[in-house]
């Protein structure tokens, strides 16, 4: 017996959208709270640094900031098909699929890491090419080279954490990682101070703590996985070969999310070494004020992946209707969240501030850049989201497209022109940020609107 089409009126609209928005919310806040987890490893080590010294404080933004940086998303990315491809099958209802999916990533996700490893083991070299003067490049290079171990705990923890949230469940991602903080905090006190007979390493130490800490974590994930009762029904355990070229969609959502969030991360490396070119005083506020910026993004990211479930399973149920109408949700929510973000960093820019630092150099020169960031984000954190809702609907390569054009071809070079021929420093850094994300909000909505225009008008006329 089939089953009856939905009367799509203006009842389902609202009964939908309170839906949607319930489950986004549901979905999103242990996955902001895991994507803020990641954030405050990184605002705990930038701040405890910063209290060590202002030279450290450049030397770990410069080694955490760049070519690490874009190493590490551009792989987060290749596994971006967990995430899509199990909320497509766990939305049909496809329980030994979804397990298909993890079993399949998790040899990648090993693979990938230790690929990641080898690469930036040169630390100093790359730097030395970047044009960094011998220290930054001899000390950023140590911080590096330090970081590159425990990229394979990384992966491990994200494609974990990408499953768990593809079944609807990231809360013991949440779990994970507040361990994870607790623990940071610890490890970074003993090894930037020197406690407990270890010797004061700076930021060396800060990037130790940070390899061990996603060295334990992603074995903790997987250990979870494989030994909560709550997984049996995936069959996690019964490895079964697979021909390479059977799961290639898989991989090629990865590909595609990969080559995107790489082309953004490498713009925005760009800038960082921009930064190191003004002078050590610039590199120092370009990196904490990245950091600050980094927190309402990491929020609208995790807004983001639970709009990219959302559209993911409604898609995977074949309502085009319930799809559009998850993405606009997502989007909508995202605005409000943003908005409050900005206003918190307008407000209480000097507040935040001296959280990282109590160089009152420091924060003199940086403060007039602070609150301009709050209409940075505001457009950078909406492309995020719409980003997530076009791969929810099984986009590859168009959002990878549009993000190329966006950050690489207007944002790199009008960054540079901005920083330093025409002499704005850092400020002109943000401005090109705030100009690339404003054009991309623009294409990536056009194009989710044209890919669900058959959807509209949302209520059916009668």
């Amino acid at each position: 017996m089939n089953k009856p089409a939905e009367i799509h009126d203006a009842g389902w609209l609202r009964k939908r959208f309170k839906r949607h928005s319930r489950e986004l919310f549901r979905l999103a806040w242990p996955v902001m709270l895991s994507r803020l987890g990641i954030v405050v490893l990184i605002i705990v080590d930038t701040i405890m640094v910063g209290i060590y010294s202002t030279d450290a404080l450049a030397y770990l933004n410069l080694g955490n900031g760049t070519f690490i940086m874009v190493v590490l998303v551009m792989a987060i990315g290749l596994l971006m098909g967990t995430l899509i491809h199990t909320s497509h099958a766990f939305g049909a209802g496809d329980y030994d699929e979804c397990g298909r999916v993890f079993r399949r990533s998790l040899p990648y996700s090993i693979w990938i890491g230790l690929t990641c490893t080898v690469l930036l083991l040169p630390g100093e070299f790359y730097f030395t090419l970047a044009g960094q003067t011998p220290e930054l490049a001899a000390e950023g290079g140590k911080v590096m080279t330090v970081l590159s171990f425990g990229l394979v705990g990384h992966l491990l923890y994200v494609n974990g954490i990408f499953f768990l949230e593809g079944l609807g469940r990231p809360k013991p991602a949440v779990v994970i990682m507040t361990v994870g903080n607790i623990l940071n905090l610890g490890l970074n006190y003993v090894l930037i101070f020197g406690k407990l007979g270890f010797p004061e390493m700076g930021a060396v130490g800060s990037a130790w703590a940070t390899t061990i800490l996603r060295l334990l974590m992603g074995g903790a994930t997987v250990l979870y996985l494989f030994t909560s009762p709550t997984f049996h029904r995936y069959r996690l355990h019964s490895y079964r070969k697979e021909a390479w070229s059977s799961w290639r969609a898989q991989r090629e959502k990865g590909h595609a999310a990969g080559l995107s969030l790489g082309v953004e991360v490498v713009a925005f490396a760009a800038l960082t070494i921009f930064a190191g070119w003004i002078g050590k005083m610039a590199l120092a506020a370009y990196g904490v004020i990245f950091n600050i910026m980094t927190v309402p993004f990491m929020i609208t990211a995790g807004l983001g992946a639970a709009t990219a479930i959302r559209v993911g399973m409604a898609k995977g149920r074949g309502d085009a209707k319930d799809t559009a109408l998850a993405g606009l949700t997502g989007f909508g929510l995202g605005v409000a969240v943003l908005l409050l973000s900005g206003a918190v960093i307008y407000l209480f820019d000097r507040e935040i501030f001296s959280f990282y630092t109590d160089d009152a150099a420091l924060i003199l020169f940086s403060l007039p850049f602070i609150a301009f960031t709050a209409y940075v984000i505001f457009f950078d954190g909406l492309q995020m989201v719409l980003g997530n809702a076009l791969r929810g609907l099984g986009e590859t390569w168009i959002p990878t497209g549009i993000q190329t054009f966006v950050y690489v071809i207007i944002m790199t070079p009008l960054s540079y022109y901005l920083a330093i021929p025409l002499g704005r420093g850092v400020l002109g850094l943000l401005e090109a940020v705030l100009y690339a994300s404003i054009v991309s909000v623009a294409l990536q909505g056009g194009h989710f609107l044209q890919r669900t225009r058959a959807a509209y008008p949302l209520i059916d006329k009668r």
